[in-house]
């Protein structure tokens, strides 16, 4: 009976441990995003811009190539180098947009990652901060609070960080990222890096095949052996 009664009291102190400690961990979390106020003032004469399109390459390009992509997604991380390297070399020939697909059922933090992204928009630093997410992923991807790297990472690319925080929760920034997420829902692409030409799902290597003209580069390749 004492050995029970032991059992059932050490099993409520556990139980209740464990309670204490995720208390805590949520307590702390709403503090640290909720406890600096953002200084207005501080960016009263700052100029940002209207957010467009991400585009790299060739923007009067009539072949555009529509990157869907997730900032906590492994896979994307994996690929931006290969797409980088790819408008680096064939970017005269056309244009890649970069949209947001965060894949919120398995990437909790992806959403704000996106809307990070578009607040540095504003201030003209859309691609600093897509490349600083993706070097920086295993940082921040599994974080409770990935907000304040986040803002780290604002005040490294030089940003404005309370111009960036006011717009990380702005409703022009929700709302663009849940438009686009909408547009990848409403294409039923299978998940992420995806690539859409023409509102067709396509694979990067088909697209490169097809539309990408590699002549230059092959006798470039053959003269320099």
């Amino acid at each position: 009976m004492g050995n029970t009664s032991k059992k059932r009291r050490n099993k409520r102190l556990w139980t209740g441990g464990i309670i204490a400690v995720l208390a805590l961990l949520v307590i702390s979390f709403f503090v640290s995003r909720s406890g600096d106020p953002i200084d207005e003032s501080s960016f009263a004469g700052l100029e940002v811009v209207e957010l467009t399109a991400h585009e790299k390459g060739n923007s009067e390009s009539d072949i555009r190539l529509i990157e869907y992509s997730d900032f906590q997604c492994p896979a994307c991380k994996s690929a931006a180098p290969a797409v980088a390297e790819l408008v680096d070399t064939f970017g005269d020939q056309f244009v890649l947009e970069y949209r947001h697909f965060p894949l919120r059922s398995i990437h909790p933090n992806a959403q704000l990652a996106a809307q990070a992204t578009e607040a540095a928009a504003k201030q003209g630093k859309f691609w600093e901060m897509h490349d600083k997410l993706f070097e920086m992923q295993d940082e921040w991807a599994q974080s409770f609070n990935p907000e304040r790297f986040f803002r780290t990472y604002a005040e490294e690319l030089g940003l404005n960080v309370d111009r960036f925080r006011f717009d990380l929760e702005s409703n022009e920034v929700k709302d663009r990222v849940n438009a686009q997420y909408n547009e990848a829902q409403d294409l039923a692409l299978p998940g992420t890096p995806s690539f859409v030409f023409n509102d067709e799902q396509i694979d990067l290597n088909t697209f490169i095949t097809e539309h990408i003209d590699t002549t230059a580069l092959e006798v470039t390749e053959e003269t320099t052996e």
